[in-house]
């Protein structure tokens, strides 16, 4: 049982495509010669931590004295791309045996050198310590987790190109592979699809001691990958991507916070979570919620709740307000734009609105 639960996670994460790149090689061989010598089993943690050494060194081979469980090879790698973004580099890997030593090799995206990704890392380390420079000075894990959010999506572009080649199948057959699956293609080169936002939050992160990890599974248009963060002990769903809607044709894209810090049942009305990602949290509170902390989220619609909001972002004049349930959110968008009661409330000659109403989410350009 053991055996084939492994097996299934291994042809699991394989197999994944759509936002995420996978593991494009996996091979296992044998030398002809060996030593009759007994050999003992090297555990997981070993496999796991020598792997992550190595890499930290710029060393893309790391030799383990004794017998190296195949499978337990393609879990830990997949495990270190799960959680150390900034090896961003890892597109397959090779396991050779022989003498009583196994020795477990890194296949580099594109066959980069050390030399060359040394290089790349010190760009990626830059751009993260830019970001963090930017973050104001006594922000709270709340503020700076928003701010993170925030300028991901202000200075990254999705790559819809590169969306195009997961989707089809075609990412490994191009000759020079693209970085917008990782960390490095999001905060260095500015492009990225969600397996690339989804790595450069969890990096921006893991840099400023804030508990994040990722998660993957599908949507409505195919596989996908997001975050989970800890905010005072409780856990709360995050997808960057998802706040960074494609633009209109001829209009400006608006960054929204849909997704930010978000519980499981909002999340769940569109993502459907693989079993078998490395942790799934239980996110059952919106105390940390990014409306709920910014005084615009209703529990019913009113006119003095609706007064208030639009008076507290009367400078922006540009609101996202969040409301509980369906039957809030409808009475808000009848009242307000059917029945034009927004005049009630607002003073200018024009006023523009976008609902979402599976989020049950208005905004408010007025």
């Amino acid at each position: 049982m053991k055996i084939f639960k492994k097996l299934m996670i291994l042809y699991t994460m394989c197999m994944l495509t759509g936002c995420n790149s996978s593991l494009n090689e996996i091979g296992f061989s044998k030398a002809s010669a060996e030593n009759n010598e007994d050999e003992s089993e090297v555990s997981y943690d070993d496999v796991y931590n020598g792997i992550v050494e190595s890499l930290k060194n710029m060393n893309m081979i790391s030799e383990h004295r004794g017998l190296v469980d195949r499978y337990d090879v393609g879990i830990a790698i997949e495990k270190i791309r799960q959680t150390h973004p900034e090896f961003f580099w890892i597109d397959g890997y090779t396991t050779t045996k022989s003498f009583g030593k196994t020795e477990i090799e890194i296949n580099p995206i594109n066959d980069y050198s050390s030399d060359m990704l040394s290089v790349m890392l010190d760009e990626l380390v830059s751009a993260a310590d830019r970001l963090i420079s930017e973050i104001p000075a006594g922000a709270d894990d709340f503020e700076k987790i928003v701010f993170v959010h925030d300028y991901i999506i202000n200075h990254t572009t999705y790559d819809t190109a590169g969306a195009e080649l997961i989707e089809n199948d075609l990412y490994h057959q191009t000759e020079e592979k693209g970085m917008f699956g990782t960390a490095y293609g999001c905060l260095v080169e500015g492009k990225a699809v969600c397996a690339g936002y989804a790595e450069a939050f969890q990096y921006i992160m893991n840099r400023l001691g804030i508990e994040c990890g990722m998660c993957h599974g599908s949507v409505s248009d195919g596989q996908h990958v997001w975050n989970y963060v800890k905010l005072n002990n409780k856990y709360y769903w995050i997808d960057v991507t998802w706040d960074d809607p494609a633009p209109d044709e001829g209009n400006e894209e608006i960054l929204r916070h849909n997704y930010c810090l978000i519980d499981d049942d909002r999340l769940l009305k569109s993502h459907l979570i693989d079993y078998n990602c490395l942790f799934i949290p239980e996110c059952y509170s919106m105390e940390e919620n990014y409306f709920v902390k910014n005084n615009a989220y209703l529990t019913y619609y009113s006119d003095d709740g609706i007064a208030e909001i639009l008076n507290n972002y009367s400078d922006s004049r540009d609101v996202e307000i969040m409301f509980s349930d369906d039957d809030s959110y409808s009475e808000a968008v009848e009242n307000l734009f059917e029945n034009g009661e927004i005049w009630k409330f607002v003073d200018s000659g024009e006023v523009t609105y976008a609902g979402d109403d599976s989020m049950y989410i208005l905004r408010i350009i007025y």
